[in-house]
């Protein structure tokens, strides 16, 4: 057995670090939107409805929150959000912080936590979890299968 025993713990660690640091920078370049972008609030208008389907599967509606806001110049911006949500997550009115490029308002952004930073924390999360999993092999392999070929 030797040297092979460290093989599979050495493969998950390497792609947990891959996981941790693809998540850290994904973290990052929320980070840089955020700050590189101005902030406004902005007011739900109505959720856009979408047929979405997939090939071979049943149709499903989902739904693309629509918003509007004011730049810091003044101009009335509508725009229709990339990120689909439920139906009733935002409703019609309610106020959220939407954030827009001072030269390219139209490609503003609803400032949710899923939106900003959901991608950044599955992938930290699922490295931590992967490298958890790792030294827990490495562990084992080192002491736990010892004791159980002595036995």
């Amino acid at each position: 057995m030797g040297i092979f025993r460290y093989i599979v713990p050495f493969i998950l660690l390497c792609i947990g670090a891959v996981l941790v640091a693809k998540g850290y920078q994904n973290w990052q370049a929320s980070r840089a939107l955020v700050n590189s972008s101005l902030v406004a609030e902005g007011t739900i208008v109505r959720n856009a409805p979408f047929m979405s389907s997939r090939a071979g599967k049943t149709s499903s509606l989902i739904y693309f929150p629509e918003a509007k806001f004011t730049t810091a110049d003044g101009r009335n911006i509508q725009f229709i959000s990339s990120i689909t949500s439920k139906a009733d997550h935002y409703k019609p009115g309610d106020k959220v912080t939407i954030y827009y490029k001072a030269d390219n308002p139209e490609d503003a952004f609803i400032g949710s936590f899923g939106h900003l930073w959901s991608v950044a924390l599955i992938f930290a999360a699922s490295g931590i979890i992967v490298t958890l999993f790792a030294l827990w092999f490495f562990w084992k392999a080192r002491v736990g299968w010892k004791n159980e070929e002595n036995e």
